[in-house]
């Protein structure tokens, strides 16, 4: 098998830093390929491609998460292999890479998902330190605007601060399958809001038949099971058709996603229902970034 990766850096109707986010997608398939082409692994190639995007702060997960009506920066992320086995924490704080706890979570326990102060305390224990994810710039955001003027209109909020949540799908040269997906959630979110990204099937799935991450609105990604549809999808021949009209149906329902997906033969599959969503893809020695 040839080794792919695929990353995504969210999407939505527009994009700020969009030279920058070009470059960060990019950054992130580079290093996640190299780790394929020197016989890593599928997982190990993903979380790594997520975690140079969560420290990269023109993305919204890890540092620059979005932040809650709080101030706080609540994050999500989640794991998942081919055979089944998921990790994921949620709304996590006071982390440098969420995505780095959440496969601790899959490699070290038999749970799937950690949330809140019990997430903290996992990742203390595994080692990670505490760190302020909160930019200056967020910081700024929150302050410009009135919280109760936008909570309510979803739409709204998505078009002034964008989407941004990151996510990668890899194949190794074994054939083995992986997912990846990290965020720092909705811009003036409620405490404790959880979205699709921690959520199997939402925002990361994979199965044998394929592996899938997704970003747009999370309400509706996870009322759908976007991921898991769309690797449903990858068991029949005429996946690429089942998967567009899927994410038509679903658009016509207020869901607006894009998904990065890779089938069990290593056939790619890219597609939104948004104006924009930046990524990258990594195969046969080459790195071409896509919006």
């Amino acid at each position: 098998m040839k080794p792919i990766i695929i990353v995504h850096g969210g999407a939505g109707k527009a994009y700020s830093h969009k030279t920058e986010r070009k470059k960060g997608v990019k950054e992130a398939a580079r290093k996640g390929y190299g780790i394929l082409k020197n016989e890593g692994n599928a997982i190990n190639a993903a979380v790594e491609a997520v975690k140079i995007m969560e420290d990269n702060p023109v993305f919204n997960a890890g540092l620059g998460s979005a932040l809650g009506i709080d101030g706080e920066a609540e994050m999500d992320a989640s794991v998942m292999t081919d055979d089944y086995i998921f990790g994921g924490v949620t709304c996590i704080k006071d982390v440098k890479n969420p995505i780095l706890v959440a496969q601790k979570v899959m490699e070290e326990t038999e749970h799937i998902l950690l949330a809140g102060d019990g997430a903290v305390k996992f990742a203390r224990k595994m080692g990670f330190k505490e760190f302020n994810p909160i930019t200056e710039g967020r910081k700024k955001q929150l302050k410009k605007r009135s919280a109760s003027s936008l909570y309510k209109n979803i739409d709204k909020i998505i078009e002034i601060y964008g989407g941004g949540t990151v996510g990668a799908v890899a194949i190794d040269k074994n054939g083995k399958l992986a997912a990846a997906t990290s965020t720092g959630g909705l811009m003036y979110h409620l405490p404790g809001r959880v979205g699709d990204t921690p959520l199997i099937g939402a925002g990361t799935y994979a199965s044998p038949y394929g592996a899938a991450s997704a970003t747009g609105y999370g309400e509706m990604i996870a009322r759908f099971m976007v991921t898991k549809e769309i690797v449903e999808c990858m068991k029949s021949e005429g996946f690429q058709h089942c998967a567009e009209n899927f994410l038509e149906k679903i658009e016509e329902r207020g869901c607006g996603c894009g998904v990065i997906a890779i089938r069990k033969d290593g056939v790619p599959l890219i597609l939104k229902n948004t104006p924009v969503m930046i990524g990258a893809i990594g195969a046969f020695n080459n790195i071409k970034v896509f919006e």
